[in-house]
């Protein structure tokens, strides 16, 4: 009888535990989703030849810049933390925070400043191609 009740409650203890662990499911939000057009309107294609994904960490320290430049290919960038200021050639900003996420088309020229009190880290995705050479060419 002993051996048939610790044989019982082992097995409440283990389906306990498996009935727990279906019920925990993955959370699943989709950050941003773009086709053809950055956050400021800009149409673009994606480039042609044999597809090349790119997931490049980018750590700006406080007070650091990447001066004018311009992408090969289309790009979405998630900042984990601090703020950037993106700044285009016309002078138009746009402020991103830890969390926000957003387009840069190919070919548009900008620049990058950490304008937060803290080093700033962010992913860029590039939906670039095999060959595709610097995923960042200065504007001079």
């Amino acid at each position: 009888m002993k051996s048939s009740m610790v044989a019982f409650l082992s097995f409440l203890t283990l389906s306990s535990g498996i009935v727990s662990a279906e019920q925990v499911k993955p959370q699943i939000t989709l950050l941003h989703s773009s086709t053809t057009s950055s956050e400021t309107g800009e149409a673009f294609s994606y480039p042609a030849g044999t597809p090349k994904l790119f997931l490049p960490q980018v750590i700006v320290p406080k007070g650091g810049q990447l001066p004018m430049h311009t992408h090969p290919a289309p790009l979405i960038v998630h900042v984990m933390s601090g703020e950037l200021t993106s700044e285009r050639l016309s002078g138009e900003t746009a402020v991103y925070k830890a969390g926000d996420t957003f387009v840069e088309a190919p070919n548009s020229p900008h620049k990058v400043t950490n304008t937060g009190s803290t080093p700033t880290i962010f992913y860029a995705f590039f939906a670039g191609f095999n060959g595709m050479g610097k995923l960042t060419i200065p504007v001079k």
